[in-house]
């Protein structure tokens, strides 16, 4: 991974006149700033560019971000929301993939507090950051293609550095955060939002705001990080296989999905006879408390090490 600096030419007074002049929150602005790296926008990659000002600022507002605040960005592009957010915050982390996106960010945003990094944010490790190791703020319009993936990254492996996320995402995402049970949206990732955060829905982005525009709509959503889970679990780990097992099959009974983690069925039914719920009810309809106790009676005595990282990279959101 590479590292890139304000341009080492400019003074920091320099550097952030410069800075504060650029805005490429316009169509126009955004076109021109793609001819001059003789590219084009990159589906594969999920680049929609946001081109909305005021779109971008009410993002930065829901971020709460202020000068005393580092901030996390993933895939700044063309530096619309990065701009913004290095006008508010102590120190802005970048991490893009792009080499061309990182040169013209060198040339025209030299804020003294923004440091981009070359890399996959999927991959990176938290130390390679250069972000203090608690209290940062998540601020990203999150490409399409890794949000699902990064949301879990970051809610179950960087979640005890950071404050706060503020994540554009497509609106069935958005959906699937929020989700109340009993709802068609409802899974692993409203179980895991409600877990470790307090997520709220902010407002949605229509497919004009955006350069190309997506075939879908967008939600920006904001998630309170909480630095312990909202409920003590004997064995996190054993807890996601059972919301795993529960959710593979949407449409059995949990005296039957449950049966990967539960093999012997006079067992499973008096655990969830233990943990007053019925049989016939799917995985969908269950609340986090629900899982939550069922999950500590089937697997009473296990427990997991409070420094082990929980690993629910199988769990499909």
């Amino acid at each position: 991974m590479t590292s890139l600096s304000p341009h080492p030419a400019l003074t920091d007074s320099d550097a952030r006149a410069l800075a504060l002049a650029y805005d490429p929150a316009s169509a126009g602005a955004t076109q021109a700033l793609l001819r001059e790296l003789g590219t084009a926008p990159n589906r594969t990659m999920g680049q929609n560019f946001l081109v909305k000002g005021d779109v971008l600022d009410r993002i930065a507002a829901t971020g709460g971000v202020g000068r005393d605040d580092h901030v996390l960005e993933i895939g700044p592009g063309l530096g619309a929301l990065t701009c913004r957010l290095t006008q508010a915050a102590a120190q802005v982390v970048a991490v893009e993939k792009d080499a061309q996106f990182i040169a013209l960010l060198a040339r025209h945003l030299p804020a003294p507090n923004l440091r981009v990094l070359r890399g996959d944010a999927l991959r990176v490790a938290w130390d390679e950051l250069g972000l203090p190791e608690e209290g940062v703020k998540v601020v990203a319009n999150l490409p399409y293609f890794i949000s699902k993936p990064m949301l879990r990254r970051l809610l179950e492996e960087w979640r005890p550095h950071l404050r706060s996320l503020t994540v554009l995402v497509q609106r069935e995402v958005a959906d699937r955060i929020v989700a109340a049970p009993a709802t068609p949206a409802y899974g692993p990732m409203a179980l895991m939002a409600q877990l470790y955060g307090e997520a709220r829905r902010v407002f949605d982005v229509r497919p004009g705001s955006f350069l190309p525009p997506p075939n879908v709509m967008s939600s920006v959503v904001h998630v309170a990080v909480r630095q312990s889970p909202r409920l003590h679990l004997r064995d996190e780990r054993f807890f996601w296989r059972v919301v795993t097992a529960a959710f593979g099959q949407r449409r059995k009974q949990l005296g039957n999905t449950l049966r990967p983690v539960a093999p012997d069925k006079n067992e499973l039914a008096l655990a969830l006879q233990a943990a007053d719920i019925d049989p016939q009810r799917r995985g969908e309809t269950l609340a986090l408390e629900e899982f939550a106790r069922l999950a500590d009676i089937l697997n009473a005595e296990a427990s997991t090490p409070d420094d082990e990282a929980i690993d629910i990279a199988g769990t499909s959101l």
